[in-house]
């Protein structure tokens, strides 16, 4: 006759048993999701670099740029895709992450792959790539410069820092430094990406945004497809058939990324950190900005 002890105390170890096991496998299936986001790993890795920041300030360039020379001079890693969902920022930090970019795509293999939205500096950011991916539903685009100048009467006027200041008034400055940067924006543009546009320099200073499948037909994109088809891109031209994925956020994307901007240089290696000297200034945003009673719009273009 079955004991129902005996009975109750083998179902019982079975179920331990059971638990284990899945426990087991879940710890190993958790094991190789931290792997694959591992600065350390083996030789031949494909480095994922999301850029989403919501602002791209002074601090969060430097930050990206912090980044991507680490990714430069790790000999482990092979290619790299940057994964980018920004509407832009300051000009400062644009040009900071254009040129890091542009310093990593020298010595390795760079591909883009567009999220949500590259406008403005977050395209800026990616035109050094040797090829941009973007899903059919991105924003992509919106080459030109926004500036904005205080209408506030109670400045006082004669605030001068040299006797000849007061021949142009703020506006005027203002537009002819955001003339300037729009430019050298646009001269970037069609050096990087004039082979393969299909609209002249007149049209892609309209700082229109196009829709993903748009993009690519016009040429500002390369191609439709998502991060998935980005990596494996980048393996290949990177000739590697097995290789480990690694990924990384510099920036954060949220509003404590957004508050905690300062536009402030810290720590920059000076060859990522060339900013022409004319195109400074914190009145410049690579998107557009919420102008209140006490702000001019001077150039309706978003950069």
């Amino acid at each position: 006759m079955t004991n129902p002890i005996d009975e109750h105390a083998k179902t019982l170890a079975t179920s331990w048993t059971v638990i284990i096991v899945l426990a087991a496998i879940v710890g190993g299936v958790g094991g190789m999701a931290l792997q694959s986001g591992s600065d350390s790993g083996p030789d031949n890795a494909v480095a994922v670099v999301t850029l989403d920041s919501m602002q791209i300030t002074g601090s969060s360039g430097d930050t990206t740029a912090k980044e991507l020379r680490q990714v430069r001079q790790n000999d482990s890693i092979d290619a790299v895709v940057l994964r980018v969902a920004s509407p832009g920022g300051a000009i400062t930090g644009s040009e900071v992450q254009y040129r890091a970019v542009k310093r990593l795509a020298q010595e390795k293999p760079v591909v883009a792959s567009v999220r949500d939205v590259a406008a403005s500096g977050g395209y800026y950011t990616t035109i050094p790539a040797d090829k941009i991916y973007t899903t059919p539903g991105a924003l992509v685009g919106s080459v030109g410069v926004i500036s904005s100048v205080t209408k506030n009467e109670k400045v006082p006027s004669q605030w001068k820092s040299a006797p000849d200041k007061g021949t142009a008034g703020p506006a005027d400055v203002s537009r002819a430094r955001a003339a300037t940067f729009r430019e050298s924006f646009l001269n970037v543009v069609m050096n990087e990406r004039g082979d393969e546009l299909e609209v002249d320099r007149e049209t892609v200073g309209e700082a229109k945004l196009y829709a993903g499948n748009r993009a690519v037909e016009l040429g500002f994109a390369d191609e439709i497809g998502g991060v998935e088809t980005a990596i494996q891109d980048a393996a290949e031209r990177a000739n590697l058939s097995n290789y480990d994925v690694t990924y990384r956020n510099p920036t954060s994307g949220g509003l404590i990324g957004l508050l905690a901007g300062s536009g402030s240089a810290e720590d920059v290696d000076a060859e990522d950190a060339f900013v022409a000297p004319e195109l400074c200034g914190k009145d410049y945003l690579a998107y557009a900005p919420q102008a209140g009673p006490d702000l001019e719009v001077i150039m309706n273009a978003s950069c």
